[in-house]
C-alpha cells in the first residue's frame, strides 16, 4: 500500500473513532439528561429497608443533602424528615417525590423542615394522587398551615394548568402527643414522644416480621433512644465527635459558648457506642454527624471501642437492610 493510501485510510479511521467517541459522549449526555427528569416508577423493597436519603445535617453541605430517612417494604413507603434539596436527593434515591405516603417530623427544627414545600409541590406535580399525611410534635399543624397559606394561590395556578388531582395536594396533619402506630402493608411504624427532648422530639421504629429498625435523629435524652431502640436490629442516630469539640475548646475558638451549648444537645461520638450496647441492637447507623468524616474509619474505630456490632457511615442513597 502506498504512503498516500495509508494515510487516506488512516484519516477515515480517525474520523471514524473521533465520530464514534462523539456518538458515545453525546449518548451518555443525553442518558445523564433524560435520568434527571424522566417520571420514576415506585421503589420497591423486597425486605424492610432504610434508606438514607439525606445524610448532612444543621449546616449546608454540597456533599451530603438535609436530613431525610426513608423506611420502606414492599412499595410502602414513609419518609422521616426533608431537610434542604429532599426532592433531588429523592431521585438520586431512584424514589419518586410522590410515593412517600407519610412524612413524619422528628423535631420541629430548620434543618428538618426547610424540604416541606419542595416535598409537597414536587410530589403533587409528580402526579401525588392521595394526601400527603404529615405527623409531627406539637407545633407542626401551625407550621404546616403557614407554609400552605404562603403557597396556596401559586399552587393551585399549577394544579389548575396541569390537571393535578386535588387529593394530591392535601395535607392532613397529627401532631403526636402519645405514642401512635400505622401499618402499611407488612410494615408497622411506631411514632413516639422521646421523654425530656427539648424542644419536643419523636422517635421511630419501624418493624416487619424479619427486622426492626428505630431512627432517633437526636441521640438525647439517651434514656428514651435506649427505650425506643431496645433489642431492634439497627439503630439509625446522630453524633458529635466529642474530641473536635475539646480540641475547639483548648484553642478558645470564637463562638465557644455557642458551640459548647449546641455539642451539649447532641450524643457524643463516644457516646454511641455505649448507647447501642445497653440498648442491645444489633448494628449501629450513624447520620448528621458532626463534623462530617473525613476517614470514616476513625469514627468506626471509636464507635467499636465500646460496640462489638455492626457500625455504618452511609453516604447519601445508601441502604441498610
Amino acid at each position: 500500500m502506498s504512503s498516500g493510501l495509508r494515510t487516506v485510510v488512516l484519516g477515515i479511521l480517525t474520523t471514524l473513532v473521533i465520530g464514534m467517541w462523539a456518538m458515545a459522549w453525546l449518548s451518555k449526555r443525553f442518558d445523564t439528561v433524560a435520568k434527571g427528569v424522566a417520571a420514576l416508577e415506585a421503589r420497591h423493597f423486597e425486605t424492610l429497608s432504610v434508606v438514607a436519603v439525606g445524610t448532612g445535617g444543621t449546616f449546608e453541605n454540597h456533599n451530603r443533602s438535609g436530613p431525610a430517612i426513608a423506611v420502606g417494604l414492599g412499595d410502602d413507603l414513609v419518609l422521616v424528615d426533608a431537610g434542604r434539596g429532599v426532592a433531588e436527593a429523592l431521585r438520586a434515591a431512584e424514589i419518586p417525590t410522590w410515593q412517600p405516603s407519610h412524612l413524619i417530623i422528628s423535631q420541629l427544627v430548620p434543618e428538618n423542615t426547610l424540604g416541606l414545600d419542595d416535598l409537597w409541590l414536587s410530589g403533587w406535580l409528580g402526579r401525588r394522587d392521595v394526601p400527603l399525611q404529615i405527623l409531627g410534635p406539637p407545633g407542626t399543624a401551625q407550621l404546616i398551615e403557614r407554609l400552605r397559606s404562603a403557597y396556596e394561590a401559586e399552587a393551585q395556578q399549577q394544579a389548575d394548568l396541569w390537571g393535578l388531582p386535588a387529593e394530591g395536594g392535601l395535607t392532613p396533619v397529627q401532631e403526636i402527643s402519645d405514642e401512635t402506630r400505622i401499618q402499611l402493608g407488612e410494615m408497622e411504624v411506631s411514632i413516639v414522644p422521646l421523654a425530656g427532648a427539648d424542644p419536643p422530639a419523636l422517635g421511630v421504629r419501624a418493624e416487619s416480621a424479619a427486622l426492626s429498625v428505630a431512627i432517633a435523629t437526636r441521640g438525647k435524652p439517651m434514656a428514651s433512644v435506649e427505650e425506643l431502640a431496645r433489642d431492634a436490629d439497627w439503630l439509625w442516630t446522630e453524633a458529635l465527635y466529642g474530641a473536635s469539640l475539646d480540641a475547639a475548646v483548648e484553642a478558645k475558638v470564637d463562638h465557644l459558648a455557642q458551640l459548647q451549648n449546641e455539642g451539649s444537645r447532641h450524643l457524643r461520638l463516644e457516646e454511641a457506642g455505649e448507647l447501642a450496647t445497653r440498648a442491645g441492637v444489633r448494628g449501629l447507623v450513624l447520620i448528621r454527624l458532626r463534623p462530617p468524616p473525613v476517614f470514616t474509619s476513625r469514627y468506626r474505630s471509636l464507635v467499636n471501642e465500646s460496640f462489638s456490632g455492626a457500625v455504618v457511615l452511609p453516604e447519601d442513597g445508601e441502604v441498610v437492610e
